[in-house]
């Protein structure tokens, strides 16, 4: 079996490298100089293998571009009765709703849901096959693993192509990766050099290691660079580049795209501008792949994987669908993962609905996790927007913020400064209160570090109250 952290550490950019004999790696590194040309050789590659990227590419660019033509929806309604069928069939868990034809008549399932009963959701057809574990870091709750076999695999690497390119990011083109690199997670140099990826480490991000960051940004000679990595590490570089006036426009970033983090607006508006790029976040599941992302074209609002998902959004008290305008939870079924079906999968995860032009299902916002939602002291969900907007104007005062909803009128904050003092207590406290509440308790807590998750995660908003 082989074992693979997925995230988007392995299939960030196509993994060229596996189609070479080692005996030829080292010449063909010296030849693949050219951007171009590792683009060419990936794709003829895959073309000498069959060409199924290139056809999963193609048919999710049209699923996502036109999702309400009748090809595309004939896909989808294809795709989703052929895994139904094989569910049903194959997977314990599944097979009491073998008579069900309607994806409503299946239950919304949940990370624990395949936690407590590990085996009874692997397809007995995929059990012995060679097949994929990938693992969740574990940073929002238990350690989660499951199994994708190689057409899911393919589709994932398709799907990672196609929302790529909408960013403006080719195969070939440089390619920074800020992540938490670890023995489990790191390419080795070859493989790097041939993908054309510098990996940067970004567990503790402190001011000269963005310094180091944007020193190699302006060093390289790559006419096209372009950026993954979490939201976090790209709001302390914008507060980095905002506090010492520093810009780089003129040295190839072409895109720049947040991962597995909310992108707060100041942090999205701010390294644009220090970048002269558009910043854009993608909204993933480790366990599943990518489900929506902003694009050149939609710059504010979520395109959705209409090809490789079925999404819903749902009511948070019952299973049926929200109208645009309303949060939900985001329930996804992957129309792909045949070793381990995950069907009507309760990402945890909330988002507003809208439509676009062609009345296709969108996302206007994605909140994060459900379990961190915060309300005012009346019980009223608040969106975290509104806490993110609170700290804007203090920036350049602080190292790091975070704010804990403790009880259900009681607030903590929490302040690592710049300097000796915060002298705007008074008014951020009244500033909070605005919105949650005049009966609010809202503390301030001075620290030294806030220390991020083992995934290099940072959580801003926290609920330790957890209202149900």
């Amino acid at each position: 079996m082989d074992k693979n952290i997925f995230g988007f550490t392995e299939i960030t950019s196509p993994n060229l490298y596996d189609f070479f004999p080692k005996s030829l790696q080292n010449v063909l590194l010296k030849k693949m100089v050219l951007n171009s040309a590792k683009n060419k050789a990936y794709w003829l590659l895959d073309s000498l293998k069959g060409g199924l990227i290139k056809r999963n590419y193609k048919e999710i660019k049209l699923g996502v571009e036109k999702p309400n033509s009748e090809l595309a929806i004939t896909n989808q309604k294809n795709h989703l009765e052929r895994l139904l069928a094989h569910t049903t069939a194959s997977t314990p868990f599944y097979k009491a709703f073998r008579n069900n034809t309607n994806l409503s008549d299946f239950p919304v399932i949940r990370k624990t849901d395949i936690q407590d009963n590990f085996e009874a959701f692997r397809s007995e057809t995929y059990r012995n096959a060679k097949n994929f574990e990938v693992s969740t870091s574990g940073s929002t709750g238990v350690p989660f693993f499951l199994y994708q076999d190689f057409g899911k695999r393919r589709r994932n690497r398709a799907d990672v192509i196609y929302f790529s390119e909408e960013a403006g990011y080719i195969i070939g083109n440089r390619l920074y990766e800020l992540e938490v690199w670890r023995s489990h997670n790191k390419k080795n140099n070859f493989k790097s050099r041939l993908q054309n990826i510098v990996q940067f480490d970004i567990s503790r991000l402190t001011d000269k290691r963005i310094e180091e960051f944007l020193g190699l940004l302006k060093s390289s000679n790559q006419d096209k660079k372009s950026l993954l990595g979490f939201a976090s590490a790209y709001e302390l570089i914008a507060q980095f580049m905002e506090k010492n006036d520093i810009s780089l426009k003129n040295v190839g970033i072409v895109s720049a795209i947040a991962n597995s983090e909310y992108l707060n607006p100041f942090t999205k508006t701010t390294l644009s501008k220090r970048l002269n790029t558009s910043v854009l976040s993608r909204y993933s599941s480790e366990e599943i792949g990518i489900i929506a992302q902003q694009t050149l074209k939609s710059p504010n609002d979520f395109v959705l994987n209409h090809s490789s998902y079925k999404i819903e959004l749902l009511d948070f008290e019952s299973d049926n669908p929200v109208k645009p305008g309303e949060f939900g939870r985001i329930v996804v079924t992957d129309l792909f993962n045949y070793a381990m079906p995950m069907i009507r999968y309760d990402t945890g995860d909330i988002a507003k609905m809208s439509l676009n032009p062609e009345g296709a299902m969108t996302f206007e916002q994605i909140e994060g996790r459900k379990m961190d939602l915060i309300y005012d002291s009346s019980g009223n969900i608040i969106s975290s927007f509104v806490v993110y907007t609170k700290f804007y104007k203090y920036y350049q005062l602080l190292k790091q913020y975070q704010f804990i909803q403790q009880g259900e009128k009681e607030y903590e904050i929490k302040l690592n400064i710049q300097g000796d003092k915060f002298e705007y207590e008074k008014q951020l406290i009244e500033d909070v209160k605005s919105d949650f509440g005049a009966d609010a308790n809202v503390y301030i807590t001075y620290v030294d570090e806030i220390p991020p998750l083992s995934s290099g995660k940072r959580r801003k908003v926290v609920n330790n109250y957890n209202k149900d």
